[in-house]
């Protein structure tokens, strides 16, 4: 479910309206909220696996349509806000080993307990954290119970948030984050793996802005227990954002990496991915319109 739901932005584009935008110019690209504005967003991501340990192979899936969204609850003087995140809605198809496991959140029969947790954090708000104008978040705060909130589900929300550059940037302009991710080395020690997430302003039309970015393994890692782990995190992203309104639109990450010999004998593990979010421009029920 990882990437399953994600943060929406606000871009501050330095007073200059994107109606007379040229590719030339530099961009002074922030993050800008207002209190109680409420941002959502379509979410459908789709994973596949080939897995094959031995004479013994398999193809599960995982489907996912959803509906989140994150609401402003305060804007402070440095431009920095504190959000709360809920998923508003959400419907899931899990494959494996032939069987099939169905989750909606729309139907009155989901007992599954796979899906509990999932079904807890439902239509409530799961999450809060403080946004900068530059992308930095800080003060994360699970407002459920971390063993009752799926991990994935509320870290990979804030995903949303690039880092913006501190300075102007033109077409072309390349800007880059360094990341780490723990891999487990044995039952009680974990290692850091370094990655950098390298972004690329690949135009600006129409009063849109396309960033690209591409995140990659930088540090060497040899051992297939150890790359298992990581099958998840090289990553395509391309998102389109609205400069006027400083909104992200759309988002689409795709992966398809492949990890051989893992688990300490004849194996191979594909993992192909999409996840595609959508800015909803309908108010959901319950909510007043806010400014977008």
């Amino acid at each position: 479910m990882r990437n399953g739901l994600a943060l929406a932005n606000w871009l501050l584009v330095c007073g200059i309206s994107a109606s007379t935008l040229h590719a030339d110019e530099g961009v002074l690209l922030r993050y800008r909220f207002q209190a109680g504005q409420v941002v959502r967003y379509s979410v459908t991501m789709r994973d596949e696996y080939t897995i094959q340990v031995g004479a013994a192979s398999d193809e599960p899936y995982t489907e996912q349509n959803s509906v989140k969204q994150y609401r402003v609850l305060q804007v402070n003087d440095d431009g920095s806000a504190r959000l709360e995140l809920k998923l508003e809605s959400a419907k899931l198809t899990v494959v494996n080993e032939g069987q099939t496991r169905e989750f909606d959140s729309s139907a009155n029969n989901n007992q599954d307990p796979v899906f509990a947790s999932l079904q807890n954090m439902l239509g409530k708000p799961h999450l809060q954290a403080t946004a900068s104008p530059l992308g930095m978040l800080s003060e994360l705060k699970l407002l459920i119970g971390a063993k009752e909130t799926p991990y994935e589900v509320s870290h990979s929300a804030l995903d949303a948030f690039v880092p913006l550059p501190e300075t102007p940037v033109a077409v072309g302009a390349s800007w880059r984050e360094d990341l780490e991710f723990p891999v487990r080395v044995t039952e009680t020690l974990t290692k850091q793996v370094k990655a950098q997430r390298r972004f690329h302003l690949l135009s600006i039309e129409n009063g849109q802005a396309t960033i690209q970015y591409e995140t990659k393994i930088i540090s060497p890692v040899s051992e297939p227990d150890e790359e298992i782990q990581l099958i998840r995190r090289p990553t395509r992203c391309t998102l389109v954002l609205d400069l006027e309104r400083g909104v992200m639109v759309s988002k689409t990450v795709t992966l398809d990496n492949t990890v051989t010999n893992f688990g300490g004998g004849p194996s191979v593990m594909t993992l192909k991915q999409v996840h595609k979010e959508q800015l909803l421009e309908q108010v959901a029920q319950g909510e007043t319109a806010t400014r977008q």
